[in-house]
This record gives structure tokens, C-alpha cells and sequence, in this order.
């Protein structure tokens, strides 16, 4: 059991946690763990299972070479999958066959083969019965090459069959003029109307009543809405192992210890050794010394004040040379410096253009100057930028070094990062002088742009963690806590203890993190278990240290919610389709739009260049009802009232202006063919997909 694999690792006084565990683990259960594993498929479409042997070998492949986390890849296997087997069962319904001509056609025409040499004819192209020859080889000679052949050889076939699909699917794609004419229309058919809008706010809502019947009718019939999956809410409190006052001042009295000569007695040797100081240990010596006692390897890196972090970077930029500083605590580590080198000015920010030579080191095989063009190119760039030219523009045009589209800027770097002539010139000159050297690749025309200040520290460092005590004191109250909700109410013994509950709601079956505590799937996995039920609790141990103790508070199954559920959400909506039904009762018996805008004290308000495409009202918004209708009314009459999406409206229709003709409509055409050709595979494979049952058990295994 894990509870007492984690006990042997803990001191001797917590050995009554036994006992009590154990007594827990006979009446409640609460430390079991299902060890079962499923016997089902991951996944089956229709009469096509993929078991977790094919499965997983997906899912390794996208998280090697995709980078995803577990659940990443193993959506994207699930994706993969499915659409696999729904094109499959498709192609058999079909026939559709694909034999060696395709197969030869296809590699002919793939880059990755015709392009390799050994697959190539004297003249240069692909030759098939190379390919064959190649093939045969493979079979007699490398069994396992051959398995790859032919795992590569299924998966051409597959792309083959869906392409042919798609294509036949594709030559069935037709756009007619009239849909052009339609789309054109569309955009540009205009009208001119004036309306009046009775807002939804004239009726205060006390006025209408919502019962429950009301909501649950209006779920359902919005049940495309509102449908959920299946969730649970859980609450937790967090036991972290983190470093108490008392263990950071054991760690600083560790590094203390390394600030002072130290004797100790060998008995090996059977003589006095002495241990120098972090202060008094030579410069040579000091990269051993920071790595036989430093949980952070030496830096030998000179840094500016700037490049140091933390609250005390001016304080150790400023110590006098072999000074040390500290203990101190940086970023989850304390430590202990001594300031090892300084180097006034030691750093520099500088930009060049390189202008190169035929033999000069690492010049393109296109540069093609001799050296004296170079140099003679190079000074003529340099009176340009002396004279107030684009050094960053010259640079981009001229340069032939990796930092041309940059401008030429360059990394900030030390003298002994550049070749000795380049560091010369930048670290004998001021800053922003211009001046050309020349290296073993070309001449450089330089500007220094800055120079700081450096120092290279030796630093020792530990990282605050907590003590062994800490540890047992973590694991014992996590523990007790666990013990203790089993016979009381879980948010009453935290609240007992002053440990904070937290809640996660709205989690799913396949989610792999959760807010706060990150990626925890173990946790998920558990909470969707069968028969799993509100009040179960569960310890789980932290990769980060420490331990939570999880409770599920709500189960939510897959469906319609329930009435309480959705009621605060739903009633406004409610409340908004009655006072449309009481509005388009009590607008009536009108002539005229001001009657209307009289009656219920609003305006009469004018919308110009209306089109179908945006139906887009000034003063309104978007109101596609209320636009529709006035395109299909005749200029001058007054509309009935038309329910809209803030309020009821009256329109009347003043002009009509049809768009012209055009002489051709190949522009609209192509148009709407390229956009259903675009998304023709994605609409292929959901469209397959549709008309097989899809079962998903990717819960039971990840």
C-alpha cells in the first residue's frame, strides 16, 4: 500500500500513523487504489476498434516528435484515429482500391523519393524499377527496414484512398451562376428605411412572471446550448513542503561554515587537514570549490550591474575585489558570493557591417570582391555613416555577416568573445566612435554603441528546501487530516485547523490540469472512476513536494442541466421572449410610424444603405430580423411589429437600390468554391465520422 511505503521512508516516532491507517484501510478504504486495467478498446468506430497497444504507439509518436504533453498527444491520437476509421470502413463500403500504379505514381511524384539518387535513372528521373530492386533488397536482406517499408507503404495507401475521396467529393462541387448572382446581391443590395424601436426595457421585468415549467421548456429547446458534458466540482487543501524559518537558518549556517578555515582530522591519513576559507581559496581554485559545495554550478561569466537579479545586485557589484558577501537569499536559494574579477568598461554593445572577400574565412561561395575591392568598399561605407548615414539600413543593404537583417546589431560581448582585431578597435576607442578593422573574415566598419562596467562573481548556493523534520510534519498533518474527514465534515476540521479549502469546479473527464495545482491527470483519473461519489476522499502526493487531500463535492452527469442549475442564467433570457410576446400583442392598430414612436414615447429613426451582409442598423447594431423583413417589403409600407434583439420593431421600407448587374460573376464564383474547397477535408471527415458510433475510452487508460 502507498501509505506504508511512505511511512518507511519517515522517522521512527510516526509509527502510530500505522495503526490508525491501517484501521482506516479496513472500515473505509479510503488508502485503496484501483490496480485493475481495462480490457476495453480505446476507442471503436463503428465495427473498428483501436486497442491500447496501437493506440499508445500514437501517442509516444506526437509527444517525441510534436512535443505534447500525455493528453495533448492522446487527443490528437483520438483525432487521428477516428477519422482513420471512418475513412476505412468507408473506402471497404466503397471499393475504393489502391494498387501498385498509385502507389508507383505517388512516390514518382513525392520530392523524398524521386529526388534520391539511388532511385534515379542516368537521365535523372525516377525509375521504378530501381525502386523495386531497392524494395527487394529490404526483404531478403533487413527484415526490420522491410516492416518499416511496409508500415510506410500502409500509411501511402491510406493518403492515396483519402485523397482519391476527396477529390471525387471535390468534382461534385459545383457553384452556379445564380448562387454568384446571389452572393453579389448579398453585399450590395441596398436599402433605405426608418423604423422605431420599442426597447425590451419599457416593461419593467416585476411585470413578468417566470416559472420553472418556463425555464426547462427554454432549455430544451435550446438544448444545443446548454447540453454539458460530464464534470465534477472537487475542494482541496494543500499541505506544501516548503522551508520553514528554522531550515533556512540551517542552510545558512551550512554556508557559514565554508566562510571560516576549517581543520578537521583524517583518518585515513591520520593527520590535521586543513580547509580553507570561500575568502582565502585561490582564484584557480575557486570553480572546484563553488562545485563540490554549490547546489548551482560556477558561472564563468563577466555580468553588469544590470545582469544581475535580485534585491542585493548593487551590493555585490559594488564589493571590493575578493570580498564576500552573504549569507543571502535569492530566488528560492541562499547564498554566499565573493566578487572574483572587475573589468572597467569590460563590456560592449557594438554593430558592424562585414564586407568580405574571395578567401576570407566563411565567405559565401557568391562574394566574389578581391580583398583590396573590400577594403576599398568598406571606408566608403565608413565616410557614409561618419557623415550621418543609416547605419542599420547600410548594414541590412551592405553587410555580409548573419547580423545584416538585424542593422548589424550585435550581442553584448566581452573582449576575448570577438577575434582579437575586432576587440581591439571597440575596446581602445570611446563609445560611439566609427572606425574599420579587419579580421580573418573581411572588414568590419564598426560603431560602439555602449560599454558597462563588469564584475564575474563566485557564487555558492543552496536551495531552500525543507528539512527532513519539515517533511515528517507535512506527511504527519496531511495524514491526520485524511483520517479525520473520514468521520467529519471535511470544510469543518479545515476550518478547525485554519487550513484553507479551495475549490476547482467544471472538470472534465479529460482534462490533465487543474487551476493552481497544474498538472495533476491522476487526480482526474480518479474523480471519473467508476462509481466514484460526492464526499469520496483521496490523498495524492505533489511532484512539487507535499501532498493534497481532495474531496468530490459535486457530480455532474452528461445531459441537460437541471432547473436550479441554470435558473440565474436563464430567466433574464426568459424574461426577454415574454416581453417580446407582450410587445407584439400591444403594438397594434397603427398607421403610421409615428403613431408607433407616440405611443410607447420613442423616436423615429433612419437606417441608410442597408445591406443583408452586415444587417447592421445606425443607432442599433446588428439586427438581421429586422433587415431581413425590410428587404422583402415594398417601398412605402408600414411593416407588422417584427421581434428583434433588443426590442420590437416597426419599419417602412423609403428606397430600394439594386446593385447592377455585372457583366461576369467568375470573381463570386471562384469565391465561394475556394471557400468550400478549403474546408472540404475537415467537412469530409466530420461528415464520415457522423454516420458511425463513436465509443471513447480514452478515460479508462490515460
Amino acid at each position: 500500500m502507498a501509505i506504508l511505503s511512505k511511512i518507511r521512508e519517515r522517522s521512527i516516532f510516526l509509527i502510530f500513523i500505522i495503526g490508525m491507517a491501517l484501521l482506516a484501510f479496513v472500515f473505509t478504504g479510503v488508502f485503496d487504489g484501483s490496480s485493475s486495467t481495462s480490457q476495453d478498446p480505446v476507442l471503436i468506430v463503428g465495427e473498428e476498434e483501436v486497442g491500447i497497444d496501437e493506440f499508445s504507439r500514437q501517442v509516444d509518436f506526437a509527444e517525441r516528435n510534436y512535443r505534447m504533453t500525455t493528453m495533448q498527444a492522446v487527443n490528437f491520437a483520438f483525432n487521428q484515429s477516428t477519422n482513420a476509421k471512418a475513412f476505412e470502413q468507408t473506402f471497404e463500403a466503397l471499393g475504393l482500391f489502391v494498387g501498385k500504379t498509385h502507389i508507383e505514381q505517388f512516390i514518382e511524384n513525392d520530392p523524398n523519393f524521386s529526388s534520391d539518387p539511388q532511385f534515379q535513372g542516368e537521365d535523372g528521373s525516377f525509375d521504378p524499377n530501381r525502386f523495386t530492386d531497392f524494395i527487394l533488397d529490404l526483404s531478403q536482406n533487413n527484415p526490420q527496414g522491410f516492416e518499416q517499408w511496409k508500415a510506410q507503404e500502409a500509411s501511402i495507401k491510406n493518403n492515396i484512398r483519402v485523397q482519391q475521396y476527396v477529390d471525387m467529393v471535390s468534382a461534385g462541387l459545383n457553384t452556379t451562376n445564380f448562387e454568384a448572382q446571389q452572393s453579389y446581391a448579398l453585399q450590395n443590395d441596398l436599402i433605405d428605411l426608418e423604423y422605431v424601436r420599442v426597447p425590451y426595457s419599457v416593461i419593467p421585468d416585476s411585470l413578468v412572471t417566470v416559472s420553472n415549467k418556463d425555464v426547462e421548456r427554454y432549455i430544451a429547446e435550446n438544448a444545443d446550448t446548454y447540453e454539458r458534458e460530464e464534470s465534477r466540482s472537487l475542494q482541496y487543501v494543500q499541505f506544501a513542503e516548503t522551508a520553514t524559518p528554522e531550515d533556512k537558518v540551517l542552510i545558512e549556517n551550512q554556508l557559514r561554515e565554508l566562510l571560516t578555515t576549517r581543520v578537521e582530522f583524517n583518518e585515513v591519513s591520520k593527520q590535521e587537514e586543513t580547509f580553507p576559507s570561500f575568502k582565502d581559496i585561490a582564484a584557480d581554485a575557486l570553480p572546484n570549490f563553488v562545485n563540490e559545495n554549490s547546489d548551482v554550478p560556477f558561472q564563468d561569466a563577466f555580468l553588469s550591474e544590470t545582469e544581475l537579479s535580485g534585491s542585493y545586485a548593487n551590493t555585490l557589484f559594488n564589493l571590493p575585489l575578493d570580498q564576500v558577501f552573504g549569507p543571502y537569499e535569492d530566488n528560492g536559494f541562499t547564498n554566499i558570493s565573493r566578487i572574483v574579477s572587475r573589468l572597467k568598461q569590460g563590456k560592449a554593445k557594438a554593430r558592424h557591417i562585414l564586407i568580405a572577400y574571395n578567401g576570407a574565412s566563411r565567405a559565401a561561395e557568391t562574394v566574389t570582391r578581391n580583398k583590396e575591392a573590400a577594403k576599398k568598399e568598406a571606408y566608403a561605407l565608413l565616410r557614409k555613416v561618419k557623415r550621418g548615414g543609416d547605419f542599420a539600413q547600410l548594414a541590412r543593404e551592405n553587410s555580409d555577416g548573419p547580423s545584416a537583417s538585424r542593422g548589424g546589431e550585435l550581442p553584448e560581448f566581452v573582449r576575448e568573445e570577438m577575434v582579437a582585431p575586432f576587440s581591439d578597435f571597440v575596446f581602445g576607442n570611446r563609445t560611439g566612435a566609427f572606425g574599420v578593422a579587419e579580421t580573418e573574415f573581411g572588414f568590419h566598419v564598426i560603431e560602439i554603441q555602449d560599454k558597462k562596467d563588469v564584475i564575474k562573481l563566485a557564487t555558492i548556493s543552496k536551495k531552500l528546501i525543507p528539512s527532513e523534520a519539515t517533511s515528517n510534519q507535512v506527511f504527519t498533518d496531511a495524514t491526520q487530516f485524511e483520517l479525520d474527514i473520514q468521520v467529519a465534515d471535511f470544510k469543518a476540521i479545515a476550518t478547525q485547523n485554519n487550513y484553507a479549502v479551495k475549490d476547482i469546479n467544471g472538470v472534465k473527464a479529460l482534462d490533465e490540469s487543474l487551476p493552481v495545482l497544474g498538472t495533476q491527470r491522476q487526480v482526474v483519473r480518479w474523480a471519473f472512476e467508476e462509481g466514484r461519489q460526492v464526499t469520496d476522499v483521496k490523498r495524492f502526493a505533489l511532484s512539487t513536494g507535499g501532498y493534497v487531500i481532495i474531496q468530490i463535492k459535486d457530480v455532474k452527469e452528461a445531459g441537460l442541466p437541471d432547473v436550479d442549475e441554470l435558473k440565474a442564467t436563464v430567466t433574464p433570457l426568459v424574461i426577454k421572449e415574454k416581453k417580446k410576446a407582450m410587445l407584439l400583442k400591444q403594438i397594434s392598430g397603427y398607421d403610421s410610424l409615428e403613431d408607433v414612436a407616440t405611443k410607447f414615447e420613442q423616436t423615429v429613426s433612419t437606417a441608410n444603405a442597408v445591406n443583408r451582409f452586415t444587417s447592421m442598423l445606425a443607432g442599433v447594431s446588428n439586427e438581421p430580423e429586422v433587415v431581413g423583413v425590410g428587404f422583402g417589403m415594398a417601398e412605402g409600407v408600414v411593416s407588422q411589429p417584427i421581434g428583434g434583439k433588443s426590442g420590437v420593431f416597426v419599419v417602412q421600407v423609403k428606397a430600394k437600390t439594386a446593385a447592377e448587374d455585372l457583366s461576369n460573376y467568375a470573381g463570386y464564383k471562384a469565391s465561394i468554391s475556394n471557400t468550400a474547397k478549403q474546408n472540404i477535408q475537415t467537412n469530409v471527415s466530420d461528415a464520415l465520422k457522423s454516420n458511425f458510433e463513436v465509443t471513447d475510452n480514452r478515460n479508462q487508460y490515460y
